[in-house]
């Protein structure tokens, strides 16, 4: 059912503009690394072509799950005054105990889409609504297995060469794959995990919390 024995990896923490003594010791960064960590790989060799095994949309959804168990905000406005005039939107947002506020980014999608998060995280710092961004990327192992995508020492990269493009203070943190959980496990056709409906990542995390997490 699981393949390996360990969970799933930080293989990598960068940090930009001093995130990190901004969130040291903060009890809801601690939150999001114990999360990560709980979570294992859905893969199923076969539901596309190799060398790509994990079932990304799934994937996704199990991360919405955890954060959202833990009391985070998912797809919080960026602009968050009362007269907002943007309606862009973030992946999670949380205020912590002591009144600082972390805007959260997960990408497991191409370079383009790199650059749209970088957007987020200097339109929050533009507006002053987030203290501290969070950038939550595959490292390249993990990447390959998904699809062409960007990854952890690439986003650490471009932000490496033009650190002033940048302002918010920002920490990458790159996931590996650790335990795996053989999806056809769970369902054995592989026509089954071809789906992308959102509907179904729901169900499969409700109906096996045993498993997933």
């Amino acid at each position: 059912m699981a393949v390996g024995c360990s969970i799933m990896d930080i293989s990598g923490i960068w940090a930009h503009r001093f995130a990190d003594k901004i969130l040291y010791n903060v009890e809801e960064y601690e939150e999001i690394l114990a999360g990560l960590k709980s979570i294992p790989t859905p893969v199923c060799e076969g539901f596309k072509r190799k060398p790509y095994d994990v079932k990304q949309g799934l994937l996704n959804s199990m991360i919405d799950y955890t954060f959202e168990k833990s009391g985070w905000e998912t797809q919080p406005f960026i602009d968050t005054r009362p007269n907002r005039k943007s309606s862009q939107k973030g992946d999670f947002a949380k205020t912590t105990k002591d009144g600082l506020k972390i805007f959260v980014e997960v990408e497991f999608g191409n370079v383009a889409s790199t650059f749209r998060d970088f957007y987020k995280f200097n339109l929050a710092y533009s507006l002053d609504t987030y203290d501290c961004g969070i950038f939550i990327l595959p490292e390249k192992r993990l990447a390959r297995r998904i699809d062409t995508i960007q990854n952890f020492d690439g986003a650490k990269k471009l932000v490496e060469e033009a650190r002033n493009f940048i302002n918010l203070p920002l920490i990458i943190i790159g996931v590996g794959a650790g335990k795996e959980i053989n999806l056809l496990s769970i369902v054995n056709d592989i026509n089954y995990w071809k789906t992308y409906k959102l509907d179904d990542f729901t169900q499969i995390i409700q109906e096996h919390k045993e498993l997933l997490f």
